[in-house]
């Protein structure tokens, strides 16, 4: 009867496989105050002006491809007016 071959080291799993870079990000809130995620492909113009119109997200190019530790954090959602609504059947 045949042996098998040792392939328990069929796959090197010291080698690393570079991940790419982001190109853009979606961005939502102003300058300070944002929630943003950065991807590696640029959507079509259709999907940019619909995410703009539908959730008010906006596109931002990267003039190349950046790091993820270059990409700026923001600091959080910035929490809007609060509006207290009186309890009971007739409002004012």
């Amino acid at each position: 009867m045949k042996e098998m071959e040792n392939t328990s080291n069929f796959f090197n799993t010291n080698v690393k496989i570079p991940q790419p870079k982001p190109i853009g990000e979606w961005k939502i809130g102003d300058e300070d105050y944002f929630i943003s995620f950065a991807l590696t492909k640029r959507p079509n113009w259709f999907r940019r002006v619909m995410a703009k119109f539908f959730f008010g997200l906006r596109w931002i190019d990267y003039e190349g491809p950046k790091d993820v530790k270059e990409i700026q954090a923001g600091k959080g959602a910035k929490i809007g007016v609060t509006k207290w609504v009186e309890k009971g059947r007739h409002r004012r």
